[in-house]
């Protein structure tokens, strides 16, 4: 069994009010073991605004030894305009850091929405990369069987299409084992890994807020990453841990926590 992990940036993006420091993330995260790192968009446009492109962030990668394996995330509704001018954006940001997939959420499920999410699978394919839809509990699509419908639909049309499962919507949506099971390989595209604390009563405050570091929190991650490699759904974590209570530490204490849980994590889980 083997994993690489990634590196997300989210939890110290503007997002949060925060500012810039994408360089010195992905400083930290190259010191701290990570050979991948998924930039969020927040951060990647004020990169863009501060210094004019994003060209030095991609010298800071080759520098480091870091692969921009996937950008988070563009978009897609039934506003044709908006979404394929964010999705040009997101492109714009792939070529110059030379990433392999685009992340995708699709907040408005009609058959608009779903005719610009095919024009936007084919953009991004034609352009060289992949596009990986996520689901979540704040979307239409909801959950795994329906998000892996609508994926594989789009699939028959356009290569490089996929899906993203991230822990703590898997659990916060109801999915199963069995669900996870049931999942064409084929349609996999690679992990978000976190963990979650007690529910509180703001599910969107407790996924952008309470999430806890891998294996520290309340999921049972170790059963399902077994049930991922018995299913042979391996490859990329991307490791997107978004905590109030966290955000305050000194960053490269915060990317080193990041990395040892998760390499904690991963080295209680048995290989079938």
């Amino acid at each position: 069994m083997s994993w690489t992990l990634s590196y997300c940036t989210l939890d110290r993006s503007p997002m949060f009010g925060l500012p810039d420091t994408l360089e010195a993330q992905f400083r930290a995260a190259s010191h701290a073991g990570f050979t991948m790192v998924t930039p969020d968009i927040f951060s990647l446009r004020c990169y863009r605004d501060l210094y004019g492109s994003v060209d030095g962030l991609a010298k800071v990668a080759v520098d480091c030894g870091l692969e921009v394996y996937d950008l988070s995330g563009v978009t897609i509704t039934d506003d044709e305009a908006t979404s394929l001018a964010e999705l040009d954006e997101f492109l714009e940001f792939a070529r110059a850091l030379d990433a392999t997939w685009v992340q995708s959420r699709m907040p408005v499920d009609n058959a608009e929405s779903r005719a610009v999410y095919r024009e936007a699978a084919r953009r991004t394919s034609d352009a060289g990369f992949g596009l990986a839809f996520e689901y979540s509990p704040f979307v239409p699509i909801k959950n795994l069987r329906s998000a892996a419908e609508f994926v594989g639909a789009v699939a028959e049309h356009c290569p490089r299409q996929a899906l993203i499962i991230d822990t703590w919507h898997f659990y916060r949506t109801g999915d199963t084992l069995a669900d996870l099971r049931a999942l064409d390989p084929a349609l996999f595209g690679y992990l978000q890994v976190d963990d979650a604390l007690p529910l509180g009563p703001d599910l969107r405050f407790d996924t952008l807020n309470r999430r806890a570091m891998p294996g520290e929190g309340l999921l049972p991650l170790r059963e399902f990453l077994e049930t991922c490699i018995a299913c042979g759904l391996e490859g990329v974590i991307s490791v997107e841990v978004m905590s109030e209570a966290h955000r305050g530490m000194p960053l490269d204490d915060y990317v080193a926590t990041v990395a040892r849980t998760s390499h904690e994590l991963l080295a209680t889980v048995r290989s079938s």
